[in-house]
C-alpha cells in the first residue's frame, strides 16, 4: 500500500476513534513516515507544543494505535514512534469498539430490560 491510502487510512482511524485534534494530526503525520520519528520530530511537523504531543502521543500509545522503540542516545534513552502495522490497527479498533458496545449495551439493559433483552440489534 503506498503513501496516500495509507494516509487516507489513517485520517479515517482518527476520525472513527474520535481522536483528538493533536492526535490525529501525530497519526497523520507518523502515516506519512516510512520509519519511526522521535517526540523532537514529531513536534516539528505538528507544530505543537512537545507537551501536547508527548500528552497525545501517551493518549496514542494507551490506545494501541503506536509502536515505540528506546533509542539511546548520549545522555538519556529516548523513544521514537510509529504507527503500528494496518491489521494491527484494524484489530485494535475493532476490539475498541466492541468494548463501546458492550458497555452501550448494558446500559441500554439498565434503562430498559424488556427492549434490551428482545434480541433485535
Amino acid at each position: 500500500m503506498g503513501p496516500w491510502p495509507v494516509r487516507r487510512f489513517a485520517r479515517s482511524l482518527a476520525e472513527a476513534l474520535r481522536l483528538p485534534r493533536t492526535a490525529a494530526r501525530i497519526v497523520d503525520v507518523l502515516s506519512a513516515s516510512s520509519r519511526h520519528l522521535s517526540v523532537r520530530e514529531i513536534v516539528k511537523r505538528v507544530r505543537m507544543s512537545e507537551r501536547s504531543v508527548r500528552g497525545n502521543l501517551a493518549l496514542l500509545l494507551r490506545r494501541g494505535l503506536l509502536e515505540r522503540e528506546a533509542v539511546p542516545t548520549g545522555r538519556r534513552l529516548a523513544y521514537a514512534y510509529q504507527l503500528r502495522p494496518v491489521d494491527d490497527l484494524l484489530r485494535t479498533v475493532r476490539a475498541q469498539f466492541e468494548h463501546s458496545l458492550g458497555k452501550l449495551r448494558l446500559t441500554a439493559r439498565r434503562v430498559s430490560p424488556r427492549s434490551a433483552s428482545s434480541g433485535r440489534s
